[in-house]
């Protein structure tokens, strides 16, 4: 099979790649949405807090940090943005952060600091292992602040590391103050809802980053398979060029020799 072939294919899978994972994002994306309103409505609601015992996160607590690569060719400078951030990070004496790392180009810098390690195939075939881990962080109040770190895919022409908080759930900017007024009420425990909810909704946004991020991957490797196949497109232009020139060449020399031998007799 020739190289052509071969990047053919690869281009191709890779934008079939991407469409399914925007897909998938834009799934979990609006259930993540939901979710968030309805936390952030609990959460920063002044009635239920002064009410109820909520859910509160310990400052205390260390941090938990999750970072996503890529196992992929071609997706050198997505990872080298995940392990840049991933260092600084782990250099920052005043933070105590955990780390949990997924992509086989990630190098963890800190064994110490490192939870779980898995492959991008290991994290996609079974990701129990992660969602374990984020579900009882939760649940037991390990960590004072869940992030992921990964690239986010906007658009074919958009991708952009991200740093993003998804525990404790961010305040929402785009309700009204009136909103956090509202009276409700409850049975049973108000905080075994919430927890529960807030494990779904980390849940759905670790989902949300991986699809995401695998969507990136393949935007960047397609990306980089179409300029190859350009720059194939023009070598083998080039080398038609010097063939036609040569067989012109070899033409004129044909002709010339002719025109010398006939006007030698």
């Amino acid at each position: 099979m020739s190289i052509r072939s071969v990047v053919k294919v690869m281009n191709f899978h890779s934008l079939l790649r991407v469409d399914k994972s925007r897909n998938k994002s834009k799934k979990y994306t609006a259930m993540e949405q939901i979710l968030t309103r309805m936390i952030d409505n609990i959460v920063n609601n002044r009635n239920i807090s002064l009410d109820y015992k909520m859910h509160k996160v310990d400052p205390t607590k260390p941090e938990l940090n999750i970072y996503i690569g890529s196992d992929m060719g071609f997706c050198s400078n997505l990872n080298a943005l995940v392990k840049k951030t991933l260092g600084d990070q782990a250099e920052d004496a005043e933070r105590d952060v955990k780390q949990i790392v997924i992509g086989r180009k990630i190098k963890p810098s800190d064994k110490e600091k490192l939870l779980l390690f898995q492959t991008r195939e290991e994290y996609d075939e079974d990701n129990g292992k992660v969602m374990g881990l984020l579900e009882e962080a939760i649940r037991e109040r390990r960590y004072s602040k869940i992030s992921i770190v990964y690239n986010h895919y906007y658009n074919s022409s958009q991708v952009a590391l991200v740093d993003k908080q998804i525990y404790p759930v961010p305040k929402g900017e785009a309700n009204e103050e009136d909103d956090y007024k509202e009276d409700f009420s409850f049975e049973g425990n108000v905080d075994d809802l919430l927890v529960n909810m807030v494990v779904l909704y980390v849940k759905y946004s670790m989902e949300i980053a991986a699809a995401a991020s695998y969507a990136s991957e393949n935007i960047s490797r397609q990306n980089v398979t179409t300029e190859s196949l350009n720059k194939l497109d023009e070598r083998d232009e080039i080398r038609l060029m010097e063939e036609r020139r040569r067989n012109k060449d070899k033409q004129f020399a044909k002709v010339l020799d002719n025109y010398t031998k006939t006007r030698a007799y």
